[in-house]
This record gives structure tokens, sequence and C-alpha cells, in this order.
């Protein structure tokens, strides 16, 4: 017997079979269609009914309007105009993912188009010899896990670890709290200063050339001086350039904590932020002909990208909100 599609009818049939216990090839034989239909049906639409007791149920109405809305969904057709392939290719270009293209085309209303059929437009402009995928984040790469940063050397004097740090900062509701690292450039030469605000996910991006203490610091305090108002906390790790800390803190008339050696999760959105820059400034590349105004362009890209845990709103426009 093949599969034949239910209605309301055969549903209350079912309902009334399965209450009277009979099997699902009995269900089946009586309602006529393939078992496995039966089975597929009670899988998709038995619910948990929260009564004094409490019971698994079938519900005939349940099971057709979720029917319905799966027929409809599987029948919409994606129509991908000129205006939307640009759209995609363009933020693609900027560095977007499919999901912030997605979420922020749906909140603003300019098209539905899923995440996934973007991967598949990607793909298939890919295999046409399309460079699109180039500007994805992970391109396919295998993950790497990480164990921890290298040993650092140096003692930092006067530290105050990130358990004496504030509570409301670890709420995440408030315009302020920072976290700060450093991306390295080829052969440890060079870097760059990442600094990122934990309720916004806004960035600050600042080049020094030599990876001292006092570089650090003074640009640090060059990079975060026009936000003094929303400076409340800087957390880092414990690297010997965050050495003169306390000069940062009495600048921006700020806090300045330290997560613990090895816990990079402490400042998992540095970490996470860190990824988005290396889309840029790639990993084992040389920092030597990056330019304040490269930065500035990269700062903006970022700021002004949707992202998916700010309801793809732009960081830009959360951090200029709530100051």
């Amino acid at each position: 017997m093949g599969y034949k599609q239910l209605d309301y009818l055969k549903r209350c049939k079912i309902l009334a079979f399965w209450k009277a216990g009979y099997k699902q090839i009995d269900i089946a034989k009586e309602v006529g269609v393939h078992q496995s239909t039966i089975s597929r049906e009670l899988n998709r639409n038995i619910t948990f009914v929260r009564t004094k007791l409490g019971s698994w149920q079938y519900k005939p109405d349940y099971a057709q309007a979720n029917a319905v809305q799966r027929h409809t969904e599987k029948n919409k057709k994606i129509k991908m105009t000129n205006e939307a392939a640009n759209f995609i290719r363009e933020k693609i270009h900027q560095k977007w993912s499919p999901d912030q293209i997605s979420g922020y085309a749906k909140k603003h209303q300019l098209f539905s188009i899923g995440k996934e059929w973007i991967y598949q437009f990607i793909l298939r402009d890919k295999q046409n010899g399309g460079k699109l995928y180039l500007n994805l984040r992970h391109q396919n790469k295998k993950y790497r896990k990480r164990y921890g940063s290298p040993k650092r050397i140096g003692p930092i004097k006067n530290r105050r670890f990130i358990d004496e740090r504030p509570k409301i900062v670890d709420e995440k509701n408030r315009i302020g709290d920072w976290e700060i690292d450093t991306i390295i450039g080829k052969q440890q030469k060079q870097a760059v200063i990442s600094i990122v605000e934990r309720f916004s996910k806004k960035i600050i991006l600042r080049k020094v050339s030599k990876r001292t203490a006092n570089s650090v610091a003074l640009a640090t305090i060059e990079g975060l001086k026009i936000y003094l108002d929303s400076v409340l906390s800087i957390t880092a790790d414990n690297g010997s350039e965050f050495a003169f800390h306390e000069k940062i803190s009495k600048e921006l008339n700020t806090d300045f904590y330290f997560a613990h050696p090895y816990s990079s999760w402490e400042r998992g959105l540095n970490e996470n932020t860190n990824g988005l820059v290396r889309q840029y400034l790639k990993k084992g590349s040389s920092f030597s002909e990056i330019t304040d105004i490269d930065l500035a362009l990269i700062e903006d890209n970022l700021n002004n990208r949707p992202r998916k845990s700010l309801s793809y709103a732009t960081p830009n426009e959360i951090f200029n909100l709530k100051i």
C-alpha cells in the first residue's frame, strides 16, 4: 500500500482506534494507509497535556493544523529577485554571514530567504567559478581545539582577578564593560589591540608596532578616551602587554580586571570577536602594511554588521541607543 495523504476525517479515525488500543499496523489497515504513515503521524503529533496527572494525547485538530502549515511552507517558492541577489552578494563581500543576511532582511522586510538557501546560493556560485565563498568566516575549514594561550613572560603587579569584578558585569545588561586582547601579526612583530564592549558587541581596533606594555596602554587609552562615560570596566588576559593596567585605569577612570590564566572562556566575547577580525587580518600575515584607515574600515564593517545575538541589530545601533 502506497503513501496516502491524511485528512481531518482520517485523523479523527486514528484518534478513535488509538484510544481503543489498536496497534499501529491495525490502525493503518482500518484507515487505509501504510503503517509508516501512522507511525510518522503519531511521532509528529502526540503531545503532552499538562493536567493534574499529565498525559500524552493525539489531537486531530492540532495534527491537521501542523500538516497545513508544513504544506504551506513546503510549497512556498523563493522569489530571488535581482535586488535580493545583489543584496546578498554585497553583504557577503562585506563579510556578513548567511544567517546575518537572512535575519537582517527579514527584520527589515526586504525579503524572506533562509540562511540555508543563501549557503546554497554561495555553493552554486563556487561551482560556477565564483569567489563568494572566500568571504565566509570558516570556508569549510576544520575546527582545531585550542588549549589556552602560550605562557606569557613577566609578572603583572597589583592584578585584580575577575572574581572581584562586580556581578552586574556578568549580566550584560549595561553599556560600559569591555574586554581587551591583542591579535598578533607574522613572527609576533606587530599587533592589533582588540577592544569589545560586552553588551553591544561594539569593537575598537588599534595597531601597535611593538607589543610592549607602554604601547598597549597608550593605544588603549587613545581608543577608549572618546567614550569615557561608557568605560566602567575592562577585562584582559594575563599577557605581559597589560602590565601597565594601572595607567589605563587612572587615565580612563575605570576598573581593570584579569581573567584567570588559561581560562579564555572567561573572555568568550573577545575570543569570538578576534575570530571575526581574522576574516580581514589572516593568521600568519604581516601587519606591517596595515594602516589606521584599514583598521577603521574593519571596525566600521563589524560595528555595522547585524548580529543574531542582538536580534539582528548592529553593535553601533545598540551602543548608540544606550549611551
